[in-house]
């Protein structure tokens, strides 16, 4: 945790306060993540005193060594003047810097992230020192926060899933983070932004939803998701660990996803090939202690091998929708039924339950003794079988008789 030091708070507009000062050069003077090193040097004087030793050249050498390309011919006039710029264009995009000492800054979420098992493209996965964020709503406890990540060229299958895992988490009152990247993210972050709200019209609709970005928070990357991201702000957050005006690049992608593993309870993978960098966000929300989770996919789909794999090898649970995901990372609560593609409504019953169905007529009545004579069973089974199927709206009573109600027959019971 990083030491308070005099003077944070809310500054006037036009001026920042040395924290956010020492942040912003912190941010620009080193690429993500932190190494160790820099890390025990902020957390043991602060930023503002770290910062300084860094921009006066007193730096211990594992720590000054690294960044000096960074910093070099920059004087100490200079490198602040180049965070102080930093801060205005973050603030000219509607954004905001914040740090370990803002009251919504999510410590316990990041705290796991020192101790990451590093992965291909992050050799290091130190919490962020700050993060530039446009937008106010952000998932400040994990447990109420589900990423869902997979395939930039996702199918329409992976689309339409990850639309409907955003809409259905988000109805539920979850937070959806992704990194606002074409296919399963941008599916994701619409059917959160979407959820519950009537087909057509405008965004946004309400559900919270954080974008994760591997570039500056002054950019709209990719272009054509610029109205998504203004609308993810909107209802939810954008964020960055990167200077503005910084550019994607592919290690920066990687290193993103592990904040996008972090700031949730659990990470859906909807597609993903063999080498989907959502893979690595698969992993580090495993060495994180989060839950992983996998949709199947077509078994001929090279979209859908690295979540074939995740389920072969139990790395992840099998999911196929937002309940499913609900009930494997929200409160307990009594299970509810889940409707599958080919499901029957007299799935579940016990034997003795579905003779009694059968035995049913589909139309007319027929008297209790005579349900008993067609299922060959005992008048007081037949009777506490009777009481099963009318809770499940299976059987009705009139008068004296029964018969069939509900959904239609069995295919195969149809005469």
């Amino acid at each position: 945790m990083i030491r308070r030091s005099e003077g944070a708070g809310a500054e006037p507009p036009g001026r920042f306060d040395p924290v956010r000062i020492a942040l912003a050069g912190l941010l620009r003077c080193h690429e993500p993540p932190i190494p160790e090193s820099l890390a025990r040097l902020v957390n043991g004087l602060g930023p503002v005193d770290a910062w300084s030793a860094i921009a006066h050249g007193t730096a211990p050498a594992d720590v000054s060594t690294p960044i000096a390309p960074r910093l070099a011919g920059l004087d100490p006039a200079e490198l602040n003047r180049r965070a102080i710029d930093d801060l205005h264009r973050a603030r000219a995009a509607g954004a905001e810097l914040i740090g370990p000492d803002d009251q919504d800054w999510p410590a316990d979420t990041f705290a796991g992230l020192a101790s990451l098992v590093p992965y291909d493209g992050c050799r290091t996965a130190a919490p962020p020192l700050a993060l530039y964020r446009r937008g106010g709503r952000w998932p400040t406890d994990a447990g109420r926060a589900v990423s869902v990540v997979g395939s930039r060229s996702a199918t329409a299958y992976g689309q339409r899933v990850a639309t409907e895992l955003g809409a259905g988490l988000a109805t539920e009152g979850f937070t959806v983070v992704s990194g606002a990247a074409f296919g399963v993210d941008v599916a994701a972050h619409r059917g959160a932004l979407y959820a519950g709200d009537q087909p057509g019209a405008p965004l946004p609709a309400g559900g919270v939803t954080v974008a994760v970005l591997a570039c500056g928070i002054d950019r709209s990357y990719p272009v054509a998701h610029r109205a998504l991201l203004d609308a993810a702000a909107a209802c939810g957050s954008v964020v960055s660990e990167y200077p503005p005006g910084a550019v994607p690049a592919r290690h920066r992608f990687l290193v993103r996803n592990r904040l996008i593993a972090a700031l949730a309870a659990a990470t859906v993978v909807v597609e993903a090939g063999r080498r989907s960098g959502s893979l690595n966000t698969a992993t580090s929300a495993g060495s994180l202690g989060r839950q992983v989770l996998a949709v199947p996919g077509p078994v001929g789909s090279a979209m859908s091998v690295g979540c074939h794999d995740l389920i072969r090898d139990r790395r992840a649970e099998l999911v196929t929708g937002a309940r499913d995901v609900i009930g494997l990372v929200g409160p307990l609560r009594p299970a509810e039924p889940v409707h599958r593609p080919g499901d029957r409504a007299t799935d579940g019953l016990d034997l003795v339950t579905s003779r009694v169905h059968e035995a049913l007529p589909a139309r007319g009545g027929a008297a209790v003794d005579e349900v008993a004579a067609e299922a060959g069973l005992p008048v007081p089974d037949v009777l506490g079988a009777l009481a099963e199927l009318e809770m499940r709206d299976l059987a009705a009573r009139s008068g004296g008789t029964w018969r069939r109600s509900g959904a239609s027959p069995d295919p195969a019971c149809r005469a």
